[in-house]
Order: C-alpha cells, then sequence, then structure tokens
C-alpha cells in the first residue's frame, strides 16, 4: 500500500484509538498521499487498495462520529517535533488563519468570510467556507524553513453562532487559547510566537504564559507611554500603570534628529540592508503595563512605507526580531502547498465533527510527508531529482532545495515502486498490484497518465489492433479498405464505451457506488 517507513510513523498515534480506528486512520493517511484525483474519503480509499475490506461507511464514520481528537494527535507530533530543536534552543511558531473555500449550503459550520486573495483596499471580497486558525511548528530542513502544522481551531461568525446557540469566539480568543495549550506542553522550552498584525492585540498579548515571547507587526499610530515611574513616599492613592505619552513611531520615524543604524538581515531567502528605528516603551492598549519593544523598519526592497515590527522581549536584537518575522511566512508557503497538493479545500463533509476533523488531518499530514522526507525519504532513490531542465546545473537560476511536491512525489514513486517492483514478483503476481495504479492513472484523467497508462498495458493482439496498425501506417490510403478499417476501429469503440458502463454499472467492485 506504501512504504514501510511512512506507516511506521504513523505507528506513534496508535495509542490515541482503538485497534480497528487505527487501521481505518491508517488507510485514510496513506490513501489521502497517494490519492491524484479530487481528494475525499472514497478516493483515498481507492488509492489506498482498500476496497472491500470493510464497508465504506466505517470510513465515513471515523470522520464523523469516532472517538478521536485532533488535538492528541497534534501533541503527538508537537513532542516529535520538540525533540528535534536542541533543548537550549528557542522554539520558533508560526500563528496565522486561512481560508477554505467551499461551494453548497449544506457544507456543516460554513458562512461567508473576507477572502484576503480577492479583497484589495477599496473593496472587500467574500467567499463561503470555513476560516481555520492554526499555529504550526518552524523547523530548518534542507536549508529552508518549514512551517508544520501541529494545533488548529475552526473560527464560526458571530451569526453562525447565534443559530447554533454557542457563544462566539474571536479568532484572536481561539488563538490565544493554541498558544496557552502549546506552553503546558512545553513548559521546559522557550518559545517564540511570529503572527501577522491580526494577531497583535490585546486577546494574545495581554496574560501571555511566561515562557511565551510574541512577535509580529505593530502600528505606525500605536498610543505609546513612557513606563510608570516609581513611587514616591508617602505618596497616597494606587500606585501609577504607565508614564507620560510618548510620541507614536510615525512621529519619531518623522523627527529630525531621529536615528537610522543599518542592519544587515537575512529576509524571505535574500541578504538585504535595512535601516531600523529601536523602541522600548509601554503599548498600554494592548499589552497593558509589560515594556515591549517596536523596531521601525524602513529602505526594505519593494517597500514603499516603514514598516513596524513588536516584540514583548526587549532583550531580543532588531536584526533577529526582522529575521523571526520574515520565517512567519513558511506558514503561508504551507497552506498554498495544503491546497494545491493535498486537496485542503475539497472535502464536503455535512456534519460538524467532520468539518472539524477533516482539515486538521490534511495539515497533519502534511507535517507527516516532511517528516517522512526529513528522516528516510531523501536517502531513496526515488528522491533523486527528474531530468527537467530546472534541475540542471547548467540552467540559471538552479533548483538545488526540494520543495513539498518533489517530497511528495517521492513518496507516491517508493509507494509504487515497493508494489510494483518487489524482488520475487513475476508476471502473474504483478497484475494485481498494478490494478490500483491503473486505477489511479484513470482517475488521473491527464494525457500524462494516459501515456503512462499505455506504457504499461500492452496492446491487445485483436483484430482491432492490427487495423489500427495498418490505418496508422498508412493514413493516407483511400477505398473501400480504408471505410472497412474505419468501422472496425469505431465498432471497437464502442464496444470499450459498453463494457465501460457495464462495469459501472456492476459497480467496479466498489461497495459504494450504486
Amino acid at each position: 500500500m506504501i512504504v514501510p517507513s511512512f506507516l511506521a510513523l504513523l505507528q506513534v498515534f496508535e495509542l490515541h484509538f482503538t485497534a480497528p480506528s487505527f487501521r481505518t486512520f491508517a488507510t485514510l493517511a496513506c490513501g489521502w498521499v497517494l490519492a491524484l484525483s479530487r481528494h475525499m474519503v472514497t478516493s483515498a480509499v481507492r488509492a489506498a487498495n482498500a476496497m472491500g475490506c470493510k464497508h465504506i461507511r466505517s470510513f465515513h464514520r471515523f470522520c464523523s462520529k469516532s472517538s478521536w481528537a485532533h488535538d492528541a494527535l497534534g501533541l503527538t507530533l508537537l513532542r516529535t517535533l520538540d525533540a528535534l530543536v536542541e533543548r537550549d534552543q528557542p522554539l520558533l511558531v508560526a500563528l496565522d488563519d486561512t481560508l477554505g473555500r467551499h461551494t453548497g449550503k449544506k457544507i456543516a459550520a460554513a458562512s461567508m468570510h473576507r477572502d484576503p486573495l480577492l479583497s484589495t483596499a477599496t473593496r472587500v471580497a467574500f467567499r463561503w467556507g470555513h476560516v481555520w486558525v492554526v499555529l504550526g511548528i518552524c523547523v530548518q530542513l534542507f536549508h529552508k524553513t518549514w512551517c508544520l502544522p501541529v494545533l488548529f481551531r475552526l473560527y464560526r461568525r458571530e451569526k453562525l453562532c447565534t443559530q447554533q446557540q454557542r457563544a462566539h469566539r474571536r479568532a484572536t480568543e481561539l488563538a490565544a487559547e493554541l498558544i496557552a495549550l502549546l506552553a503546558k506542553q512545553l513548559p521546559h522550552r522557550r518559545v517564540l510566537v511570529a503572527g501577522d498584525g491580526a494577531y497583535s492585540n490585546c486577546s494574545v498579548l495581554r496574560g501571555c504564559p511566561s515562557n511565551i515571547t510574541f512577535i509580529g507587526r505593530s502600528r505606525l499610530d500605536a498610543a505609546l507611554y513612557a513606563p510608570a515611574p516609581p513611587r514616591r513616599s508617602g505618596q497616597m492613592g494606587r500606585p501609577r500603570v504607565r508614564g507620560k505619552k510618548l510620541p507614536s513611531p510615525a512621529a519619531q520615524a518623522n523627527a529630525a534628529k531621529a536615528r537610522w543604524p543599518s542592519v544587515e538581515v537575512n529576509a524571505y531567502n535574500r541578504v538585504v540592508i535595512v535601516k531600523v528605528m529601536t523602541i522600548d516603551a509601554l503599548w498600554y492598549s494592548v499589552a497593558h503595563s509589560e515594556l515591549v519593544r517596536l523596531i521601525v523598519v524602513r529602505g526594505f526592497p519593494g517597500h514603499t512605507k516603514d514598516d513596524v515590527l513588536v516584540s514583548t522581549d526587549v532583550t531580543i536584537p532588531p536584526k533577529d526580531i526582522i529575521e523571526l518575522y520574515a520565517k512567519r511566512w513558511s506558514i503561508e508557503t504551507t497552506f498554498q502547498e495544503t491546497k494545491g497538493k493535498l486537496g485542503f479545500e475539497q472535502p464536503r463533509s455535512r456534519t460538524e465533527r467532520a468539518v472539524e476533523r477533516t482539515a486538521p488531518f490534511t495539515l497533519l499530514l502534511y507535517t507527516l510527508v516532511v517528516l517522512w522526507y526529513a528522516r528516510s525519504g531523501s536517502t531513496l532513490r526515488s528522491a533523486q531529482s527528474t531530468k527537467a531542465p530546472w534541475y540542471s546545473p547548467e540552467s540559471s537560476p538552479c533548483k538545488t532545495l526540494p520543495a513539498f511536491s518533489d517530497m511528495l512525489a517521492t513518496l507516491r514513486r517508493a509507494s509504487w515502486a515497493e508494489r510494483l517492483f518487489e524482488p520475487d514478483a513475476n508476471a502473474p503476481t504483478l497484475k494485481k498490484p498494478l490494478a490500483p495504479l491503473l486505477a489511479c492513472l484513470d482517475t488521473a484523467a491527464s494525457p500524462r497518465a494516459a501515456v503512462l497508462k499505455s506504457r504499461l498495458v500492452p496492446p491487445a493482439r485483436s483484430l482491432t489492433g492490427r487495423a489500427w496498425c495498418a490505418y496508422s501506417a498508412h493514413p493516407r490510403q483511400g477505398g473501400a479498405r480504408k471505410n472497412r478499417l474505419f468501422r472496425c476501429l469505431r465498432a471497437e469503440a464502442q464496444r470499450g464505451a459498453a463494457s465501460s458502463r457495464d462495469r459501472r454499472a456492476g459497480h467496479m467492485a466498489c461497495p459504494w457506488v450504486g
């Protein structure tokens, strides 16, 4: 079904399932990464060659009714990733939300949300779907930063919560819950959380655990204050919580005597020199009486306006704050790859619990594929780069680092090789493992799949095959001979179409079709 090394990676989740549920989980996980068509439960079962092992409703019940929690799986992966980082080094975490677009009014827990890709500064676009708040661990693999998702929360709009008679929780409150859960699981680790400007607010920064440092975007018009002065002897009344008001970051940046030291930073895969201004003050409306460090960045390539970053740790240098925040972009790449390669937006669940499990299941598979490639996949023969021109050293620039698509392709190639080219395989034994691969190629419905299938399946030794060869060899011949050949080919095509309809009517050995 799949390479044994990937199955071994799934064994860490065995404690969170019963024995039958774990077999269902392993089947869906293997089929999901091997599926070439739309990522649904049925396509995953077909890709895993598990048709007939149990009823298809068992796989659907696994998502909608089985007793398991995605938080338990995510925390297990969190402990695995924590072991990859040295104990004295901080753990970088990326925090963001993403929109899963869907169609259909019967999709559970779906509503209209702002689409960040279609919206502009003057026009706001909305799409039907789900918004997920995601927390991912940033690790350095293959000279590149990868964000591996581990914890998730589904955000529901206030109107939907009113209809369902449940308490409404903002996305920032869900993010604060994920951060608290992460800090509780890693009390020994210093954690750096990088988020965008939507999460630089009081819900996240106030009451942050002691081992959490937040780094994000701030505002040019932020209301800043000096620290509270010490209490005088004999002073009456409650002590002051903030000092005098300071100019905003924009006002300090535009001052005539402002100092702008130059700093060389490595951000977004390039080394640039920018000018920075450091401001240590109280951002009282957001962080209350906690001293924060604001970094005003000027001169970054492609940015016409000044940027402001904030850190709750005033001991971190400006250079490190900029580089740590730039690594947050890896979570955006994770969202793109998960939606494009693993079908994050394709399931159409109609129950609340299935919705709350399917999307996290897909994001966890992204983490598992990257972990598998880092542990054993990169050393396999299937991981060798193809002969595409962009992999050639003569091309400029040349692609040298693996992308997630390369990792997923390596896993699929290794799995197909494991299934097809066993050492003791012969012609009769290859017939059975070849069938699911051809089914996957059929569902892919692409010209490349058709070409590959034509290479795997030898041409039929029939009158039609000989007629087609004769017709192809003499394309300009005329008269009755050409007409007879054409009628023969057309009759064979009609018989093939009828045979396909009969197979579909006979359920094609799929118990869920009908």
